[in-house]
Formats: structure tokens, sequence, C-alpha cells
């Protein structure tokens, strides 16, 4: 069952030393923190009493805390591609791990390399990076960045050495393209991957695979030069001193890899988090039982234990690697209080996405429930924002570029996709209705028998969140009262509206490139289509402009291949596919489309009736 926040109203004292005082000027320095796969509940601030998180918790008590904050992709790549852009997946091309950002012309270019500005500032893609240096800052980005247009060496003629995505100083690169596996030994002296862990202690390295198996055993990580999070913590806290030299104003992206799989630690973090403690979910042996989530796809990682003993085990040594890392967070935040910079700095700490730990059956992430989506999300300001508040707005990554750009007089990129989030952070509004949208697409990744790249996408607005998957079943719950996302409403008549709803918003606000819309005329005042064997029937939605949030349902099913128009504004055809074959995969029958997966999306662009 999820558990909210329960914390104390326990203000922080912070010691200012003289040094970094010239820093005190009207812009705050920025600080961005962010994990890789923590999952929002194993963090003491969301109420874990299991969890061990003193320094994230520190910033939870001086800073406002986000529940219902969404990652826009539950996988690395994508997801910290829209953070850097300010963008969705689908609009900045990052779809999967191993797309490119692209221009909007489609082109494949570097991003966030200063010929931006001096082309236009609004003729490409910008980074986070980008906006602060058209402002003076100095930015830096030690550690794990993972997205992947920095790894497209052949596409640009301004490659030089690497993409730096507009950063003046990148250190502790963590590429991942190496046979097999996800990290590589990348050439540079500063440069510790865990791929060194692996050569040096390999117990979970077999066959070029970083995930866990079945037969588990914690990899101890035995000398502090081979922590790939010290040395990251180690960069920031150098870049930090530098800056309280200069007294320049500064940007510092902290890009943690743990508690990543296959959580290496070391024996120390071991020892504070025992097996004996923790519960498995009441959903733990779910995914083995024959047509309990006939709608999940095929996408979780390989090697779930049936065995509950090695399962705690996995869940131990998880929280452990989480506790390591807390610990850099806290050296970081010291090394601002001992500068005498810590009052004057924003600072962020987030992930890219969560983990199963077994709920539904499931580990990993590359689905869209709430363990994978639902991500920790904390701004801590005290100077200008909330302290020790907890806000329920629905938030997203891309709302941080529009955020900082106006925390420190910048321009908001026409490219940018979210809302400024000032007004929540300084007087705590609420974000009533706000919608956000997770993605997953699968690239190299084997979604469904007999189809790869099949797109999924997630909503959420209020209390509900509605699921499609191209070719199965979609997914509606109602979170507040099942947080465990355990009653499929979508067959539950009372929730026909929501579901028609969401199915309508979910699809007309996302255009993915290789899937094309179902074709629409008007003539005179009839709309017309081609009807297709792999829809099982038709409705038409309706709004006065076109703006998607506005349409409403007007005919649910539609008889033949037409239908005529009354009132001025924007129609839309939408389809719902005919789930009449079935497919095994996981040992059970699940119906999915007769024309399987096919490319063509349920929905037509808009089209305007005038009289």
């Amino acid at each position: 069952m999820k558990q909210r926040i329960i914390f104390c109203s326990i203000l922080l004292l912070c010691g200012m030393s003289i040094r970094g005082q010239k820093n005190q000027g009207e812009k705050p320095n920025i600080v961005f923190i962010i994990s890789d796969q923590h999952k929002l509940e194993s963090t003491g601030a969301y109420g874990n009493n299991l969890a061990i998180t003193p320094h994230i918790d520190a910033l939870a008590k001086t800073g406002m805390v986000f529940n219902n904050a969404y990652t826009p992709a539950p996988v690395c790549a994508p997801a910290r591609a829209s953070l850097m852009t300010g963008m969705y997946p689908y609009a900045n091309g990052a779809i999967y791990h191993k797309a490119p950002i692209k221009m909007p012309n489609g082109k494949v270019k570097n991003i966030g390399s200063g010929y931006l500005r001096e082309s236009g500032y609004h003729e490409g893609i910008v980074t986070l990076a980008d906006i602060f240096k058209e402002q003076g800052y100095v930015s830096a980005s030690p550690g794990k960045m993972h997205v992947h247009g920095e790894l497209q060496k052949d596409v640009d003629e301004d490659y030089k050495g690497g993409n730096s995505m507009g950063f003046d100083e990148i250190s502790l690169r963590y590429y991942t393209y190496f046979p097999g596996g996800h990290y590589q030994d990348e050439v540079g002296e500063d440069t510790y991957m865990r791929y060194r862990q692996f050569k040096k202690y390999g117990k979970t390295y077999k066959g070029g695979s970083m995930h866990l198996n079945e037969d588990y055993v914690p990899t101890l990580v035995k000398n502090d030069e081979d922590n790939f999070d010290m040395a990251v913590a180690n960069k920031s806290v150098e870049f930090i001193n530098k800056r309280a030299e200069d007294g320049q104003n500064f940007f510092l992206h902290v890009g943690f890899e743990k508690p990543h799989a296959p959580f290496t630690t070391t024996q120390k973090y071991l020892d504070m988090h025992k097996p004996s403690d923790y519960q498995l979910p009441e959903t733990f042996d779910d995914w083995y039982k024959k047509g309990k989530y006939p709608w999940v796809p095929n996408w979780v990682h390989s090697g779930l234990p049936k065995n509950p003993t090695k399962a705690k085990n996995v869940m131990a040594a998880y929280n452990a690697c989480i506790t390591e890392m807390d610990d850099m967070v806290g050296r970081v935040v010291d090394a601002l209080k001992e500068n005498g910079l810590y009052e004057n700095t924003v600072i962020i700490y987030t992930t890219d996405h969560g983990e199963h730990l077994f709920e539904h059956g499931l580990r990993g992430k590359h689905n869209m429930y709430e363990d994978a989506v639902n991500v920790p999300f904390i701004i801590s300001y005290p100077k200008l924002f909330q302290q020790n508040t907890i806000n329920n707005s629905h938030v997203s990554f891309i709302d941080l570029m529009p955020t900082f750009a106006e925390l420190i007089n910048g321009v908001t990129p026409k490219t940018a996709q979210g809302t400024s989030l000032i007004e929540v952070l300084k007087n705590g509004k609420e974000l009533k209705d706000r919608v956000v949208f997770s993605e997953f697409r699968g690239g190299d990744y084997k979604l469904l028998p007999g189809a790869k790249n099949v797109p999924s996408r997630m909503m959420c607005k209020g209390d509900y969140k509605f699921i499609y998957t191209h070719g199965i079943i979609d997914q509606l719950y109602n979170v507040k009262q099942d947080p465990d996302e355990l009653n499929n409403l979508i067959f539950d008549k009372k929730h026909k509206e929501v579901y028609q709803n969401m199915f309508f918003q979910i699809l007309a606000e996302w255009r993915f490139q290789e899937y094309n819309p179902l074709k629409i005329k008007l003539k005179r005042r009839k709309l017309k289509w081609s009807k297709s064997d792999e829809f099982s029937s038709y409705s038409i939605y309706f709004s006065k402009t076109k703006e998607v949030v506005n349409a409403k349902l007007i005919v649910e099913k539609v008889k033949g291949n037409s239908f005529e128009v009354k009132e001025e504004g924007f129609y839309w055809l939408a389809a719902k596919p005919l789930l009449s074959k079935t497919s095994k995969f996981y040992g059970e029958e699940i119906p999915v489309s007769v024309a399987t997966y096919s490319h063509s999306l349920p929905i037509s662009d808009a089209v305007q009736y005038v009289k």
C-alpha cells in the first residue's frame, strides 16, 4: 500500500563561512541532483520507516515535496532527454534508449553546443545548460547524464570529442555502448565506470548482463576508489569549491547512478538493511498467476525470483544502495554550507524513473504502474520557496525548464512543453486538473509477441490514470482510491465517460512519427472515412476550439463510415481496436488487435467545419 509523506517540521541550521559571500547576488545557484531508478517509497520523506535517507529527508524539511511527480518515460535515456530539453520524448525524438535527440526538422544534431544561440535561439532544441549559459552561469555535469544524443559521433560536423549538452564542464561520463551491457570503461583518467567493478568483483556479471538473476548475490565494492557515486560527489565538491573562490553563479548537474541494478555497494551499507525487516507486497507472485494481468506487456526484466528469501535480499540490497547514494547527496550539500553558498542555492533532488520491487509480481521499470513512473521530487530554496510543504499537483520533468527560466530571468524556448512551478513553490498553489504524460516505446526491447517498438502511453489527470498500449487492452485506475492499481476500471460502466475522454485525449495529444493517423475528410457537411477490419467501432469527438482538452464525445458508435456535422467547430474520429485474437506470452492467452500491431493510430487529425 502506498504511503505518503510523514515528517515533522524541523528546520535545519546551516553554518555560513565567509567564503562564497561574493556569490550572493540576486540570481540563485542551482544544484540539480538526479539518481537512477530510485523508487519513491524507498525514501524516508515519503513515509518509509525502513528507508535510511537522512540527507534527502533534510532537503524535504527545508523545501517542497511533490507527491505526484511523473517521469516522461520509465526508462533512463528518454527521461533524461526530456529533462534536458523540456520536451516529451515524442517531441524531441529520444523515444527509446538508443534514439538520438533530433532537431524539429528531423535532422540529427548535437544540441546544447552553443551554435543555437549563434543561429537564432529558437531554431533548434535548447538544453537547460543553454538557458543558464545565456544568463552568465558556469555549468558542470559530473557523472551520469545518459542522454544518447551525446553519443552520436558521426551526425554533426560540430562534434568535438563528445556533445557537452551545453555544459561548460563534463566529467565522469557514463556511456552505454559496449557489447552486452550498460557500462563502458571509457578512456579518461577521471572516469570510474561500474564496468570496472564488474571486472574486479564480477559476482553478478555473467555473459555481459548487468541484471540480477534468480541466484542474486550482492556484489561488494571494497574500495572507495571503485565507487562511481563517490567520484561524482568528489567532482561536484571540487566544482563548488572553485565557484566559492571565483564568485560565479553556477548550474551543477550531479548524476548519481545508484540505485540502478545490479545493486553493488559496500558491506557497511548492506549491514544497515536486513532482509528479514522487509515485507513482500501482497502481489509478489501475481506475475505467475494465469490471467491475472492480461494487459501487462512483456517488457519487464527477466530473472524474477520466485523464492521469497531471495526477493527480500534484493529489496535490502536495493535500499542499501539508496542509503549509500544519500550519503553522497549529503557531501554535496555540506560543500555548499561550508563555502557559504547554501542560502543562495536552489537544490533539486529527483530520479529518472522508479523501480518495481515485486509489486504486481514485477521488478525493474518499462511499464506505467506508479512504482515505475511516480518519482521522488523535492525542491529546496528556503530563501524564496516554501519549506516543509507537501504539494499534490501533477508535475513533470518538462516543467523544470520554464521554472528555471523564470527564476533566473531567462528565456523559455518555444520548444518547451512544460509549466513554470514558481507560483507553486512560492505560494503552495495547487495545479488543478493538470495533465501529465509518460510514454514508452521499446526500441530494442521485445514488448509483445512478434512486434517491436510498440508504443505505450500513460496520462494522469485528477484522481485517474489511463494507460494506452497499442494493440492490447486499455487500463484505467483511480489511483487515489486504488493506489496499488489492482482494479482496472475499463470494464466499469460507471467510468465510461472518464475512459472515453481520457482515451481521446491521450491519443489526440500524442503523435508518434512512425504511426499514421486515421484518414478523415469533410465534404460539404459530412465526415467520411474508410472502414478497417482492425477496428471494432468508431466514435466522434467535438470541440468549438482546436484544444484537445475541451473535446467531448458526441457519438459513441457511428453506423457506417460517415457522419453529418451540424455545429461549427472541430471534429475528430476515434476508433477502438478489435480485440478478438489471442496471443501467448508467459503462458497466458491475452486479447490483441486482429491486425497485429499495425501502424495505424486509432484517431484522426482534427477537421474544422465552418458554415
